[in-house]
């Protein structure tokens, strides 16, 4: 007998879902998957920042410490309310690595991102605080699931930018028009 899908569950499934659907890129897709901790991050920024120093090239990482703090908040969180899947996770910490990696090698792009992160770092609630506040209500989990689209919406739109400049990079100019309108 079938256990029933618990509705918060099945909430996120159906953001990762559509996330998956709407990146078009299931290599893409598979890296993110790649990537389950924020350790996985934190040895990404590391690795990006002694390449930097090296080159003279040092960037600001630690600018984004504040988005990468609330979104751990954020996943102790909903691990607390649900049983999550990895693949949620993965979702949380693979785009940043990748979009971080991605961009180090243009330093215009590489700031753009750094300092989106660091904006949206700044608006992003304290989690902890919120279920302190909260943990009895119910309506907390579905804010949970609206975070995360929230989240999956802007490294969609970000994975895609990046992802098409680099395929633009080593494209000519009569197949850009193809991969723009996809």
């Amino acid at each position: 007998m079938a256990t029933p899908l618990d509705p918060v569950q099945a909430a996120f499934e159906a953001v990762m879902n559509s996330f998956k659907a709407d990146l078009k890129d299931k290599q893409v897709y598979n890296d993110l998957l790649q990537i389950t901790t924020i350790d996985q991050v934190y040895d990404a920024t590391d690795e990006i920042q002694k390449k930097q120093a090296k080159e003279g090239h040092l960037r600001h990482l630690s600018k984004i410490s504040p988005y990468l703090q609330r979104l751990n908040e954020y996943a102790t969180t909903i691990e607390v309310f649900t049983q999550v899947k990895p693949e949620v996770l993965s979702l949380i910490w693979g785009p940043i690595k990748l979009l971080l990696q991605w961009t180090s090698v243009l330093k215009a792009s590489f700031d753009a991102i750094v300092n989106t992160m660091a904006e949206i770092g700044e608006l992003l609630p304290e989690f902890k605080r919120i279920i302190a506040l909260f943990d009895q209500n119910s309506t907390i989990k579905d804010v949970m699931v609206l975070f995360f689209r929230d989240i999956l919406d802007f490294y969609l739109v970000t994975l895609k930018f990046f992802r098409l400049s680099r395929e633009l990079a080593h494209t000519s100019m009569y197949d850009c028009a193809a991969l723009v309108l996809t």
